[in-house]
């Protein structure tokens, strides 16, 4: 649970930094737009949707809650990756094994 930890915690603290960057440095919706724009802009976009959409099946799969699922689902929208980390973070944390790491507490 350790490495789980530490990985959960670099890429949150990452993507923070990554997130105060992006606004003290650039105009959020001109930035979009000048990356949508591009072919490799948008490559990177939908990569980035596809493994949120994976993570956030990992998510369904691990909780109970159904608002539980809709607000950590909300968090990666809006966050991306900040979110996944912080949530690896809290489920290693809550978790005895790698099995419950995985799949939750009602594996």
């Amino acid at each position: 649970m350790l490495i789980a930890r530490i990985v959960g915690w670099g890429v949150a603290l990452a993507m923070a930094g990554a997130i105060v960057y992006g606004f003290i440095s650039g105009g959020f919706g001109d930035d979009a737009s000048a990356i949508w724009a591009l072919p490799w802009g948008k490559v990177s976009i939908i990569d980035l949707y596809l493994g949120l959409v994976i993570f956030g099946a990992w998510i369904a799969v691990r909780e109970d809650n159904p608002a539980r699922i809709g607000l950590w689902w909300a968090a990666l929208v809006v966050l991306g990756n900040f979110a996944a980390g912080l949530y690896l973070v809290r489920a290693a944390m809550l978790s005895a094994d790698t099995r419950e790491l995985l799949l939750g507490r009602s594996s």
